[in-house]
């Protein structure tokens, strides 16, 4: 904790660009809390934490109340790794959205184009995405009269899904295939909160089975992390 203390500016904004805000709390503890929280003048006024995080400065982030921020990033801190808990959805979220300049895949993305469906199927399943997405994302229709719409859309989809006959053994040669690609320092991000044993939900409306095979093939499925997901339903009759 000595060593802690002696951490400058410097050092708490690597640790920023690295893992982020929420990570404060278990990395640095108590100690930093109390350095950063210590009344350096700049300009005349107090340094606010979220102008330590250069995730904070970039353009393309915009922050409606900044204080109501800084009092969540406080919080996180002032709690301690003891008091936290992570919350996450997966796909666009510990995932990347674009890698080298193209799009990463999402989990269902992940089969869709994986090699063990056929060019038909790819082409059924892309026009229901062409059909369902514009509801979903439609700003002006409400999530109740939207619901149905999405039923019908993962259940006729499911169904094409189902006709393929994919088997349990092959997900891990189709997610190795794939584009799916997570964040820049994801092995910091979920190492750190292994080895404090803090929790970690992964909240995803994608598939499970993808998901946890993702993380596995890169080493970062620990103990502390808990998958809440839709799964697959193996039938071991299957034969294709």
């Amino acid at each position: 904790r000595s060593r802690e203390a002696g951490m400058d500016r410097a050092a708490v904004t690597r640790l920023g660009v690295v893992v982020g805000a929420g990570l404060c709390a278990v990395i640095g503890g108590a100690v930093l809390a109390q350095y950063i929280f210590t009344m350096k003048k700049k300009a005349g006024r107090k340094t606010k934490i979220i102008e330590m995080m250069p995730e904070f400065q970039k353009k393309t982030v915009n922050i409606k109340n900044p204080e109501r921020v800084e009092e969540i990033i406080c919080g996180l801190i002032k709690g301690g790794s003891t008091k936290l808990q992570v919350i996450t959805d997966f796909d666009m979220t510990l995932s990347k959205f674009l890698h080298n300049g193209k799009r990463c895949s999402t989990c269902h993305n992940v089969i869709d184009n994986c090699k063990l469906i056929t060019e038909d199927c790819r082409k059924k399943l892309q026009q229901i995405r062409n059909m369902y997405y514009p509801i979903e994302v439609d700003p002006t229709i409400s999530t109740e009269e939207k619901y149905p719409f999405m039923v019908e859309w993962w259940t006729k989809a499911h169904n094409l899904l189902i006709e393929q006959g994919i088997r349990k053994e092959k997900l891990a040669a189709v997610v190795r295939e794939s584009d799916v690609t997570l964040r820049d320092g994801y092995e910091l991000f979920f190492d750190k909160l292994n080895e404090r044993n803090i929790p970690v939900f992964i909240f995803s409306a994608g598939i499970g089975d993808v998901l946890e095979e993702v993380i596995t093939q890169v080493g970062v499925f620990h103990s502390n992390v808990k998958v809440v997901s839709n799964f697959m339903d193996f039938d071991e009759k299957v034969s294709w």
